[in-house]
């Protein structure tokens, strides 16, 4: 059986806070960390994780759900100092982790960015200028649908937030690693960040797929374990679209 530890840690933005659920996953073949949160938060992740009996040099493999800025954000500062981790993502997302091709995001960002005006225009702008400080980091692997990261640990491809975005299912455990498929607000499930959402009908396969799935926990990178039952819920999100 796999041993599952779900953090939590908030990133203070300024203007709010925001609290993300990195999951770590002990195996017989390494200890595995699924998404490596914000920039500047490597001292964030280590006292977390000590609070859970884990170190940063516990720490073999990280995979990498997608590509924003949330989730890959300190990932180059756990390779500099544990230069042993590999970094595992979908082979989609591999080319914008590793700085090989330009972000979809920023993209998005930069087009979104051509709508604004004043007080609006100028934070978006920002926010343009955050998403290009991000260091990239190299891909040590690139994984695809019904892959295994180790033994059952099986990659679910669930693009829409972005193309190559992936979930994670602990078979065994009939746990699901949403990442960003999903969000948990106010104890419902709703689409993660629906208007930063690059491809709404492939979300909506995609909440098709996971509702498919046997699953009895279904924890999501923001809101962490949702409470409810996870059918109703996604059903929930598919008939209000």
């Amino acid at each position: 059986m796999l041993k599952y530890t779900v953090l939590s840690i908030t990133k203070d933005l300024g203007f709010t806070k925001s609290v993300i659920n990195p999951v770590v996953i002990e195996s017989d073949s390494g200890v595995i960390l699924f998404d490596a949160g914000y920039p500047n938060q490597l001292d964030d992740f280590k006292a977390a994780m000590k609070k859970s009996g884990y170190s940063l040099p516990d720490i073999t493999m990280i995979v990498v759900s997608h590509h924003d800025h949330d989730h890959i954000g300190s990932l180059k500062a756990f390779v500099n100092e544990n230069p042993k981790i590999k970094v595992v993502a979908n082979e989609i997302e591999a080319k914008y982790i590793s700085g090989e091709q330009k972000s979809v995001r920023l993209i998005q960002a930069e087009e979104y960015n051509k709508k604004l005006d004043g007080k609006e225009k100028v934070f978006g702008e920002q926010f343009v200028q955050y998403l290009k400080t991000i260091e990239p980091c190299n891909v040590s692997k690139t994984v695809k649908e019904n892959e295994y990261i180790c033994e059952g640990v099986k990659v679910i491809h669930t693009p829409g937030h972005t193309p190559g975005h992936i979930s994670l299912l602990l078979e065994r455990e009939s746990v699901f690693l949403a990442g960003d498929a999903l969000a948990v607000e106010k104890g419902k499930l709703v689409i993660a960040n629906p208007q930063f959402t690059l491809d709404m009908e492939e979300t909506r396969k995609s909440l098709e797929k996971i509702r498919n799935l046997e699953i009895e926990t279904l924890i999501c990178y923001h809101g962490n374990v949702f409470s409810g039952n996870i059918r109703n819920g996604i059903d929930e999100i598919l008939n209000n679209k």
